[in-house]
């Protein structure tokens, strides 16, 4: 009996010996994880803090249309507009906020020079108007190279003037990026091209129509090849019967009439409207014959290089291809013909 006691004593002091030698001998690799994993916690932090602590975006250099290199010291919270498509523009992007300068011709969107200084024309602005604003931006376009001087004494002067539409994509990118708002700027370009794409894909099989746009009546003026509205014609699936001339050509009624078009467009300030057309020798084309002259809700639609140029094409593709667009519009009536 002593001896199966003695035994026992003996088991139980191996257990707890071998228990304790166990214990020792890990104890260590616990320790040793545990170190790891700070170290390895603490590089994670590091290297998401760095993640999100972004550099910092100004003072930012930017080329500008003229080619020019300007560089904004801070974000601007005060820009002076010198064109009305650099307004509509930056109203577009949500920087409208921004502006506190306009030109007297600026009227999109609505009441848009209420709250803000006008500071004269597209072509003339006032400098000391400008300067009183204290703005720490000023935008204009090729015309405003003139004033450069006088302007990049007041501040930073950036030059936006786009010729065509994949340009004026790169204005609403530009404008984005000095002003802080990237990300709508690119919202608003991926919407426009998506549109754009949809027209043209629905046009695309649409035999051509002979427009013949008139920008002015007398003297009688059109709209050639290296204008937006020529690139909008055609986009619209359109065939511009003065798209041989370039830029904004005077034309004849013997011209027009010998190129005969099937649509005559028209904005509303063209100095005649839709009717005066029966007074005139121009009722002798296939366009009035048909009652197939069109004019538009607005002259700016297709003469600024802003976000609203969409429209335009929108309202081109209608008056070109109404039935694709199931689109129906009251046809011009001539009572008389002109002799």
């Amino acid at each position: 009996m002593r001896k199966v006691a003695i035994v026992l004593v003996l088991l139980i002091f191996g257990v707890v010996i071998a228990g304790c030698i166990g214990q020792t001998q890990t104890t260590p690799t616990t320790t040793e994880t545990a170190e790891e994993k700070v170290t390895s916690t603490t590089t994670t932090t590091n290297t998401v803090s760095e993640t999100q602590t972004p550099a910092p975006k100004y003072p930012l250099t930017i080329v500008d249309f003229a080619g020019r290199e300007v560089t904004i010291e801070k974000e601007p919270q005060k820009i002076v507009s010198l064109a009305p498509s650099i307004t509509e523009t930056l109203y577009f992007i949500g920087a409208l906020d921004k502006v506190v300068g306009v030109t007297k011709f600026d009227n999109y969107p609505e009441n848009v020079q209420e709250g803000r200084t006008v500071v004269g024309g597209f072509s003339d602005p006032s400098i000391e108007v400008i300067a009183s604003l204290n703005p720490d931006l000023i935008v204009g376009t090729s015309m405003h190279l003139k004033y450069l001087e006088q302007l990049e004494k007041i501040a930073p002067v950036i030059i936006i003037d786009p010729k065509s539409i994949d340009e004026i994509y790169k204005a609403v990118e530009l404008l984005g990026e000095v002003t802080n708002k990237e990300e709508k700027a690119n919202e608003v370009v991926n919407n426009m091209r998506s549109k754009i794409e949809e027209i043209k894909s629905k046009v695309m099989d649409a035999p051509k129509v002979k427009v013949f746009y008139i920008v002015w009546s007398d003297p009688l003026m059109s709209a050639g090849n290296g204008t937006f509205i020529h690139d909008l014609i055609t986009l619209a699936g359109g065939e511009n019967i003065f798209g041989d001339t370039q830029g904004w050509p005077q034309v004849s009624i013997e011209e027009v009439l010998a190129r005969n078009p099937e649509v005559i467009i028209l904005p509303p300030h063209a100095g005649m409207n839709a009717e005066d057309l029966c007074n005139t020798q121009l009722v002798n084309t296939d366009a009035v014959k048909t009652g197939r002259v069109y004019t538009l809700s607005s002259d700016d639609i297709v003469s600024r290089p802003s976000p609203r140029i969409v429209k335009g094409l929108e309202e081109i593709a209608k008056f070109l291809h109404p039935d694709v667009f199931n689109f129906t519009y009251q046809p011009l009536v001539c009572e008389a013909t002109a002799g």
